[in-house]
């Protein structure tokens, strides 16, 4: 019974963890360039490297992970000359972080009073040779779709998008940035920028909200044997009054 009792509480951690994945991922429906995430849940046995079927003498589960959902999002037109979208679903635009490099499909940028390229978290944008500027009273800015920008027809640097050998290996920093372990293998990519597009949430709002009602059905269930089995304890273990 106490088996019961720890696999019936294991689950309602299970079920409360994927909840919030599943919540996050409703909030971000409307954010440009968001990738949805997942847990990874493993079974006790598994914890303790079983290769056999489970035996009974050990039952529950915990989340040990967590994953992006790295399939694209939709094209959106805004016809906004610093909005910008990668055709090529695995690559990344660069931002100059505060402690690195910085990786994002958020091609919402805007213009800084210096004539930076910034992100909406106020990260400039990175080129081939360091981040990008645009020269001062710059009337019509052109990024083609090879990445080449050219301001009043003047060239001022090329755009180069980035690719991973392994996505795996990319950690969230924020709801659209990420950070990259030597693992991932960061190379420049060809890849094709589209101008006065943006990429949206890849997020699908039907499919969320079929999993959060799954997910408060499963820790309902937790819950309810939960109850159930600490009040069967609870009667077993008073005191039986004399006859």
């Amino acid at each position: 019974m106490i088996r019961g009792l720890y696999a019936a509480a294991s689950g309602l951690q299970v079920a409360s963890e994927q909840q919030e994945v599943t919540a996050h991922n409703l909030a971000h429906i409307s954010t440009p360039g968001y990738r949805a995430r997942g847990t990874i849940t493993e079974t006790f046995d598994q914890a303790l490297g079983r290769s056999q079927p489970p035996t009974g003498d050990l039952t529950g589960a915990r989340v040990v992970g967590s994953y992006h959902d790295f399939r694209p999002g939709p094209l959106q037109q805004t016809g906004h000359p610093y909005d910008l979208a990668l055709v090529e679903p695995d690559q990344f635009f660069t931002l100059a972080g505060p402690n690195g490099p910085l990786y994002t499909r958020n091609g919402t940028f805007r213009l800084s009073p210096q004539g930076q390229i910034l992100s909406q978290g106020g990260y400039p944008l990175q080129g081939e040779n360091g981040p990008i500027t645009v020269p001062q009273n710059t009337t019509r800015l052109v990024i083609a779709s090879d990445g080449s920008i050219s301001a009043d027809g003047t060239p001022t640097g090329r755009l180069r998008p980035v690719q991973f050998a392994d996505t795996k290996q990319l950690t969230a920093a924020g709801p659209t940035l990420y950070t990259a372990s030597p693992g991932a293998g960061p190379r420049p990519a060809d890849g094709r920028v589209i101008q006065g597009w943006r990429e949206g949430s890849n997020v699908q709002p039907a499919e969320a909200m079929v999993q959060l009602i799954i997910g408060a059905r499963y820790y309902d269930a937790a819950q309810r044997s939960l109850r159930t089995i600490s009040e069967s304890i609870q009667l077993n273990t008073r005191p039986q009054s004399g006859g």
